[in-house]
């Protein structure tokens, strides 16, 4: 997928500021076209627009309040000249066999307010029966955008975007805002799981499935890292039935090691790292298509204590962003590890936490894994 954003800087530059930061957030900045700032120094810039709005498969078409009516220095309106670089734009996507064209209302204007057929010039009038999409300002942004996100996925066939080779997890993006943590006082879980208090974190990635057996031998394979036995490979191989499989039985030095390594892998575009236990609780919560990886306990990196049983009075509910979360604490200290317990259907739940030491890679039966967080 490529996309083109196609608007005029002075109707609605600072949304699609905005726009654009979500866009390659979710699909890579590779992926994401928009005029000036995206085109090289000392090229010729009717060339390049020419050529990039050739190569898309999908063109956003921003619409504000003045993208119909901006004129030029005589007062004829813009849009009406063969030259204008927003026409030439628009036209060549209706024009293009295979190019998605999506309107995209911004700025208190809403579908109701879409151009007509009749306030078009001729050779941009099928945008007017185009299906359109209205992106509001907060609070509605990152609904109206990961309704947008979730739209373009669908219609060209991907995730979100950011799997692109067999080492790189498909993600999930989770929008910002705040979801209930923990188990609600009087219930039958443990004290540890309480109180219940809200959480507000910003958006993110996560892995919608656990790290599996295929995607963790690439990182073996590079970096020369033995197999221990509890992964429960064929030697340093992976079994063919088990390549789709969650890996089990990682340490959690290594866990972190994959997030650090798959980082250098996409040079740094994408930056992956453990969850903290707050991301994996509202991607588990949220109907965000997060798989239930029953049975599998994974590992995050917020930090647990000392004692087995109960967490350090420090790092025990209400959870916050602070110290507990830190990648690089002293590898004595336990983690949290999260899932395993089940409810009385079968599933998994999103609130089971415990605390393992680093080094451990899980009981039979209860094996660690871990799946990885990006940042937007």
């Amino acid at each position: 997928m490529k996309i083109f954003i196609s608007y005029r800087r002075a109707d609605s530059k600072y949304v699609v500021d905005r726009i654009r930061e979500r866009l390659i957030s979710a699909f890579g900045q590779e992926r994401v076209f928009r005029d000036i700032e995206s085109i090289p120094l000392g090229t010729d810039f009717s060339e390049v627009l020419e050529a990039r709005t050739e190569d898309c498969t999908v063109m956003l078409v921003v619409i504000g309040p003045q993208w119909l009516g901006i004129t030029d220095a005589q007062g004829n309106k813009r849009l009406f000249d063969l030259k204008d670089y927003t026409r030439i734009e628009v036209e060549t996507g209706l024009n293009r066999q295979g190019v998605l064209v999506i309107p995209v209302l911004v700025m208190g204007m809403d579908l109701k307010k879409m151009p007509t057929a009749q306030e078009l010039p001729p050779s941009l009038v099928n945008l007017a029966s185009r299906n359109g999409i209205e992106v509001r300002g907060d609070p509605d942004f990152d609904h109206d955008m990961q309704r947008l996100i979730d739209n373009l996925n669908e219609s060209q066939g991907g995730d979100d975007g950011i799997h692109k080779e067999i080492y790189e997890p498909e993600t999930l993006y989770i929008p910002a805002g705040t979801f209930w943590m923990g188990s609600p006082d009087g219930s039958e879980a443990p004290s540890h799981e309480k109180p219940r208090h809200e959480v507000t974190l910003p958006a993110y990635h996560i892995g919608k499935n656990p790290v599996t057996n295929l995607q963790y031998e690439v990182f073996i394979r590079e970096t020369g890292r033995l197999v221990s036995p509890e992964i429960g490979w064929e030697g340093q191989k992976v079994p063919s039935d088990l390549e789709n499989c969650p890996v089990m039985g990682v340490p959690w030095d290594e866990a972190k090691a994959y997030c650090e390594w798959l980082s250098e892998k996409t040079e740094h575009k994408r930056k992956y790292s453990l969850p903290n236990e707050a991301q994996w609780e509202k991607a588990c919560r949220g109907s965000y298509g997060f798989s239930d990886s029953a049975g599998l306990r994974e590992w995050t990196c917020t930090l647990w204590g000392e004692k087995r049983n109960l967490p350090d009075l420090k790092y025990r509910y209400p959870w916050k962003d602070d110290s507990r979360n830190n990648l690089n604490a002293n590898g004595q200290i336990r983690r949290v590890v999260r899932g395993a317990r089940k409810d009385e259907t079968g599933s998994g739940q999103c609130n089971t936490r415990s605390g393992q030491i680093p080094d451990d890679p899980g009981l039979p039966g209860a094996r660690h894994g871990f799946r990885v967080v990006m940042t937007v």
